[in-house]
């Protein structure tokens, strides 16, 4: 039978990656995600023996990941600017950014021209929680009552969370697609 230590580091190994792709978008400070990890594996590692074995060993790790992001996120206290009135988009507006998405997915190679710092700016000017939902559900693959389960929220608050981030993140690239000239702003 293998010893603890082992047995842990055997099921950390394949999650490794995703563990570090969710903590780079997740964390308020790139800087922070190797102490991120480091700290999340050291916490995982004194708590393995709380761990049952036959449960799932990835959505336990991620929920470590999960606090310990956020007791960085916290230490760092950057401010987000939320601002309390969101006012509505005017119909035409609205309408525009309707026809330049559809432009968009008419055009998905485009699409690409988008993927740069500009992305995790749209990342970034999410609510934390929509993009920590988000990133859970598209990135990581993980379902709907996992990410309740991980975050401690109700499933339906996270439904709402990743349709809220995604329709932000559709304005946004819409946004900068017309702005980059990728499509025109309305399609007649």
């Amino acid at each position: 039978m293998k010893s603890g230590s082992r047995r842990f580091l055997d099921l950390l190994e394949p999650i490794r990656d995703q563990l570090y792709r969710y903590a780079r978008r997740a964390a308020w400070r790139t800087e922070d995600v190797p102490d991120i990890l480091q700290e999340a594996a050291l916490t995982a590692w004194r708590r393995f023996s709380s761990f049952e074995e036959g449960t799932n060993f990835r959505a336990w790790m991620f929920q470590v990941l999960i606090n310990t992001i956020h007791n960085f996120n916290k230490r760092v206290r950057r401010q987000r600017e939320v601002p309390f009135d969101v006012p509505e988009l005017e119909l035409s507006a609205s309408m525009e950014r309707e026809d330049a998405w559809a432009g968009l997915l008419c055009q998905p190679e485009n699409l690409g021209a988008l993927l740069d710092r500009r992305i995790v700016q749209a990342l970034d000017r999410l609510r934390d929680e929509e993009r920590q939902c988000l990133l859970l559900r598209l990135m990581e693959g993980f379902g709907y009552k996992e990410i309740s389960a991980l975050l401690e929220v109700p499933v339906g608050t996270v439904m709402s969370h990743v349709h809220r981030a995604r329709l932000k993140l559709r304005e946004d690239l819409a946004a900068m697609a017309v702005e980059q000239g990728l499509v025109r702003e309305s399609v007649s």
